[in-house]
């Protein structure tokens, strides 16, 4: 009994999926993957990491659900684009495709706002 309890506790540590994503602050440029054509953005502690990104035209933005509650991704001004509800380790993306100052939202969440500008 003992040694179930102590693998079950071992096991709850280690273990989830951090898709490589640093977490961090809220400042800050968010920072394209290997190839360059993908911005990961987190959502984690009921916010947005970084909360204003800099994107170029083309690029793709990933948002990723760290937080084991639901978010979606909403725009509310500069584009258009509206996810579902999705949960932890679940991601959302899209492709900025014109240059400009994005608002966005966390329809769930009051005060889950964050801004892209998409550069040329």
């Amino acid at each position: 009994m003992l040694i179930a309890c102590v693998a079950l506790a071992l096991a709850g540590c280690g273990g989830g999926n951090d898709n490589g994503g640093g977490g961090g602050g809220g400042g800050g440029s968010a920072t394209p993957a290997a190839g360059g054509n993908t911005v990961t953005i987190d959502m984690k502690d009921i916010q947005f990491a970084p909360k204003d990104a800099t994107v170029k035209v083309g690029q793709t933005v990933k948002w990723v659900n760290q937080d084991t509650v639901d978010h979606d991704v909403v725009a509310k001004s500069g584009a258009t684009f509206k996810s579902e509800l999705f949960g932890k380790g679940k991601s959302f993306e899209w492709k900025a495709d014109k240059a400009g100052t994005v608002a966005y939202v966390c329809t769930v969440h009051p005060g889950m706002t964050a801004n892209l500008t998409v550069t040329k």
